[in-house]
């Protein structure tokens, strides 16, 4: 009688992640796939660039907050429009980036997502937009019959 194992032999009963060639199991090369790439992070000099824009846009709301260049009401869309920027900037700095080149373009997409809502919200887009939404929904509707 043949063993019915014998083609699944490279592989371990309790744990099908640990191969025979490599001896590692998927959470090992996970784990050193993340370490590779941090590594590679912190090797570039613009790693801290994401964080560091957040405080100062933040610090510059503050700023402007206190000197009474924007009103109360208004700090939020000035902060869309300021993380749409940053988001922006973060991805012109990852697109150039060989092992991240693929993150990128999302943070384009969203900064202009952003960005296009704050100029919006300015524009008084906050009285009529739940008109958009329901447009957004007929349209959804309409092109799935």
């Amino acid at each position: 009688m043949a063993d019915t194992n014998s083609e699944n032999k490279s592989q371990t009963g309790s744990n099908p992640g640990v191969t025979e060639s490599t001896g590692k199991d998927w959470r090992e090369e996970r784990w050193e796939w993340h370490r590779k790439r941090r590594e590679a992070r912190q090797k570039y000099s613009f790693h801290g660039i994401f964080p560091g824009l957040i405080l100062i846009l933040i610090g510059g709301l503050f700023l402007s907050y206190q000197q009474n260049w924007i009103s109360g009401n208004s700090w939020w869309q000035y902060l869309l429009i300021g993380l749409g920027v940053i988001s922006i900037i973060s991805g012109l700095v990852q697109y150039r980036m060989p092992e991240s080149h693929h993150w990128g373009r999302g943070r384009f997409i969203w900064g202009t997502a952003l960005i296009v809502l704050g100029v919006l919200f300015l524009l008084g887009f906050s009285h009529w937009w739940p008109v958009i939404l329901i447009g957004i929904g007929l349209t959804c509707l309409l092109s799935f019959c």
